[in-house]
């Protein structure tokens, strides 16, 4: 799957906020600068098998920031847009945008989460003149789904197990009712470890094992069984935006004291 970016460019029209001066503050001595906020037309990226324009761009969450003091919070771009502030001249200023909070992001569908869009951009106003402001906005958390070969589509009792190592209480089951049209998603800053298990109907063994996800990244467990009868072999490729990662043979349960 190729990358997708969803650019939001010149972002916001800015409330009034405390770095701004009004008509009852005189401008300090740094000076006054203007800041130049909209929003590009993204209808023609595609972020999952989602078109930009399914994404509600104006409900995305803009944050307001300057060395660290927050300005303001949480207030929806379409309340915003289209307008532009005059600040007061210096640097340090940051805006953060999010299509939603990283708690939303793994907690709704039953926890399996949903796709979160994010971006930051650090700038400064300068004094005199209008400074625009660019902030890229790509999905920020990580994709994982599950593809069963026929073969095990003809057996029963087959499923995957999936959580993140440092979240066990969040487990997500893939298995023949819904592995087809669930995907789970998962919050990663620079990386996190999944656990994953393996359930087949015997003879075979369950299998569990881990892998490292990355920001950004779609995951794609699939099960494979090769050959017949008490030579068959079940292998876990693991593929990472459409790239086989890794294939792991996981052994038949012929002796159970192997």
């Amino acid at each position: 799957m190729n990358k997708q970016i969803l650019y939001i460019l010149p972002l916001m029209g800015l409330l009034s906020f405390a770095a701004c001066t009004s008509e009852e503050e005189p401008a300090l001595s740094g000076g006054m600068g203007e800041i130049r906020l909209s929003v590009v037309d993204a209808t023609e990226v595609v972020v999952d098998t989602k078109a930009a324009s399914d994404w509600d761009v104006e409900a995305f969450s803009v944050s307001l920031s300057q060395g660290g003091t927050s300005i303001f919070s949480d207030r929806p771009y379409g309340d915003i847009a289209g307008t532009s502030i005059s600040c007061v001249a210096g640097e340090g200023y940051q805006v953060a945008v999010e299509s939603c909070t990283e708690e939303r992001a793994e907690s709704v569908d039953n926890k399996w989460g949903q796709a979160r869009m994010e971006g930051k951009e650090t700038f400064a106003v300068l004094a005199g003149q209008p400074t625009d402001v660019a902030v890229e906005c790509r999905r920020a958390n990580a994709s994982v789904e599950v593809v069963f070969s026929d073969f095990i589509e003809s057996l029963s009792g087959y499923s995957i197990k999936i959580h993140a190592t440092d979240a066990p209480s969040r487990v997500l089951t893939f298995n023949q009712s819904n592995y087809k049209v669930k995907t789970a998603y998962f919050n990663v800053d620079e990386s996190r470890e999944l656990s994953y298990t393996v359930n087949l109907p015997e003879p075979y063994k369950p299998h569990e094992g881990t892998c490292t996800l990355a920001p950004s990244k779609d995951y794609k467990l699939s099960v494979n069984v090769m050959g017949e009868g008490t030579d068959t072999t079940v292998t876990l490729g693991i593929t990472v935006d459409g790239t086989l990662l890794e294939e792991i043979t996981l052994k038949q349960n012929i002796n159970p004291y192997e």
